[in-house]
């Protein structure tokens, strides 16, 4: 599938260039435009089936991230590179919402975590709440009346029902503001919440909406609408999903207001680029590993591909991509038993044959599938020593880290290993 790139513009501008689809998703080296010198916030809606992911961008490269769909958005995070997340926000703790986030945190560094305060009795909510409390650093925020600010840009958190026990009746509320432009984003909230907040006259016009509840026909009220006056909705749903979503009333009533109204089903990866003075530009695109520009030429490639064979290598005849060309990793992936009972009967070994120490605080190693580790802060490989990663539970001590994942991460038919530098460049990868 080739990816594909619209624009749409609200008001004339100069076009924008410096903008690279790298597998269907915007790639910003900075965000304001190579021409203008606008600065923008970026917004994109990754496209995760049915569920909810949006990574919010200021132009001066601060990162939210709002869920994270139901399996991992970590391929995503590294086409965009998304190297840290400032904060990172679960609307409500359902799985299609939460069931990444785990991954995130354990891959990336994260500033500030805040969710609606309200806990779940699900297998999913319990490990993110594991992997939060491992993570000091990370600081917790309930979802209260507040401002937080990323970059010149700043989200303002709403104030949630108290008596309601419905978790989609307390999804959080966030408006989005840079300048004139803004974004409105609710989770799952259906009527009761949307009528709690235009109730309260907290529901501001905006730019952009996040169809609340994925399009469902309890995810709008026409009160709600009349207030927003949204000219941009994006619902994020998967195809052919068993709920019916988005539903032709929400379709209707989105159409009756709005300028644009698009879907992930449909449109791959959506990203809005939002200025100052309220205007806004669509890019959107299938995932695909083409590359395109926003100039509207066309680049075919595919990133990594060179990346195949078997034990370590270095593509494009670039050793180690820069870093330390005298590492190496193996895995072993088959534990004794069952693997998902035996967990730290599976590991990765990180070899270093130099006669030195090498650093890799906030290197990360990743699989296939994107599960990664990341290393602490001041961890080392001593001069001709190794580390090993355990997948299981366990107390790290220099040389023996734990992944504190709860099922079997290395697959025993096949599977990479990539070790990334804390730059998130490609250091090496092992093939079996």
């Amino acid at each position: 599938m080739t990816s594909t790139l619209l624009v749409v513009r609200l008001a004339a501008r100069s076009p924008i260039f410096g903008i690279l689809l790298v597998g269907g998703l915007v790639f910003v080296g900075s965000a304001s435009s190579a021409q203008s010198q606008e600065p923008f916030v970026q917004v994109t809606f990754l496209d995760v089936g049915q569920g909810d992911a949006v990574v919010i961008r200021s132009p001066e490269g601060r990162t939210a991230m709002i869920d994270g769909g139901r399996g991992s958005p970590l391929r995503f995070l590294q086409q965009m590179s998304v190297d840290s997340i400032d904060l990172l926000v679960a609307t409500h703790p359902h799985a299609d919402h939460i069931g990444g986030l785990d991954d995130v945190l354990t891959a990336r560094p994260v500033r500030r975590f805040l969710d609606n305060g309200r806990p779940h009795t699900t297998e999913t909510y319990a490990h993110l709440m594991v992997t939060l409390d491992r993570l000091e650093e990370v600081t917790y925020l309930q979802a209260t009346p507040r401002t937080i600010t990323l970059g010149s840009a700043t989200l303002e958190v709403l104030r949630l029902p108290d008596a309601v026990t419905e978790h989609n009746y307390r999804s959080v509320g966030l408006v989005l503001r840079f300048g004139d432009f803004s974004a409105f984003f609710s989770g799952d909230s259906e009527r009761y919440e949307l009528d709690y907040w235009t109730g309260l006259g907290v529901v501001p016009e905006v730019t952009l909406l996040k169809a609340p509840h994925h399009g469902s026909i309890n995810g709008f009220t026409r009160g709600f609408l009349a207030a927003a006056r949204p000219e941009v909705v994006v619902v994020s749903v998967g195809a052919d999903n068993n709920y019916g979503h988005p539903r032709p009333e929400a379709m209707t009533a989105y159409e009756s207001v709005a300028t644009r109204v698009l879907r992930t089903d449909l449109e791959g990866h959506v990203t809005v680029l939002g200025y100052q003075d309220g205007s806004w530009e669509i890019v959107t695109g299938a995932t695909s590993p083409d590359v395109g520009t926003r100039d509207g030429s066309t680049q075919l490639g595919t990133p990594g591909s060179a990346e195949v064979g078997r034990d370590v290598e270095s593509p494009e005849g670039n050793p180690g991509f820069g870093a330390p060309t005298d590492l190496a990793v193996t895995v072993v992936a088959d534990a004794p038993g069952s693997d998902h009972q035996n967990l730290n009967g599976e590991y990765a070994i990180v070899h270093n044959s130099s006669a030195g120490n090498v650093a890799i605080g906030s290197w990360r190693l990743c699989d296939l599938r994107s599960r990664c580790f990341r290393f602490p802060p001041g961890a080392r490989i001593l001069a001709r020593g190794q580390v090993r990663v355990y997948t299981g539970y366990g107390m790290s001590d220099g040389v023996s880290f734990f992944m504190n994942n709860e099922r079997a991460v290395w697959n025993n038919d096949g599977d990479e290993a990539t070790l990334y530098d804390d730059r998130g460049e490609i250091v090496l990868r092992f093939v079996y």
